[in-house]
């Protein structure tokens, strides 16, 4: 997480050591306390696989229904989302201090979820695209995520991989194009290396775990 070094953002993504995330505060509340950011105001996004965002400006708190993204430029709260495989993305304006966080499976990704993030630090907070800065954090890499012909139709022809007549999509690739599309520079993306299905003593993954019920990360950004 290389982009907020000596820049003024909380951004980090908890592991499986912290415990399951998805349905319990009392792991969320012991995991910030113990970061060191238990006096934020958690906001969770509710997750419906889509690519709605809303806007922390008031005084919420918990979690916010029907959105998969959220934005703020108040330094009380820290935007949160859950993952387990999907892809956490982090942004952060550095000149006009507005952070935004989404998550991203591969419908969010189809759906095209960054475009409305993008739209609101522009549309709402009036932000250039040269100042804008995005880190994709750790998630299922192409190495493991393997699609039937329903889901590969969803992507271009040539965003598919195929390896050993089998069907491969690297969604973060696919963000990273979809950001330039937009007109985010390509030295203001910054994608994790790490896959959460390979790293198996570290990250949850649902795809290779099968839990019956989720247990998932917590990814967060937040102003200092």
């Amino acid at each position: 997480m290389t982009f907020t070094d000596n820049q003024g953002i909380y951004l980090g993504i908890s592991e499986k050591s912290d415990g399951p995330m998805k349905n319990s505060s009392t792991n969320r509340l012991l995991f910030f306390k113990n970061i060191g950011l238990g006096n934020k105001i958690l906001i969770s996004a509710g997750l419906t696989q889509g690519n709605k965002l809303a806007i922390a400006d008031g005084d919420q708190s918990g979690i916010m229904a029907d959105c998969d993204a959220l934005i703020t430029d108040q330094s009380k709260y820290l935007l949160t989302v859950t993952v387990a495989d999907c892809l956490p993305i982090y942004f952060y304006d550095h000149n006009k201090k507005i952070v935004a966080i989404a998550h991203a499976g591969w419908r969010g990704v189809v759906a095209r979820i960054v475009d409305g993030v993008i739209a609101s630090f522009i549309n709402n907070y009036h932000s250039a695209l040269s100042d804008i800065k995005i880190y994709v954090g750790p998630h299922i890499q192409d190495c493991h995520f393997e699609v039937k012909a329903e889901v590969a139709s969803q992507f271009k022809s040539s965003e598919a991989i195929i390896r050993d007549k089998k069907t491969y999509i690297n969604l973060a690739g696919v963000i990273k194009d979809q950001l330039k599309e937009l007109g985010i520079p390509t030295g203001n993306i910054e994608i994790s290396p790490e896959c959460t299905y390979c790293l198996n003593d570290k990250y949850f993954s649902f795809r290779r775990d099968a839990p019956k019920e989720l247990e998932a990360m917590i990814a967060y950004i937040g102003l200092k």
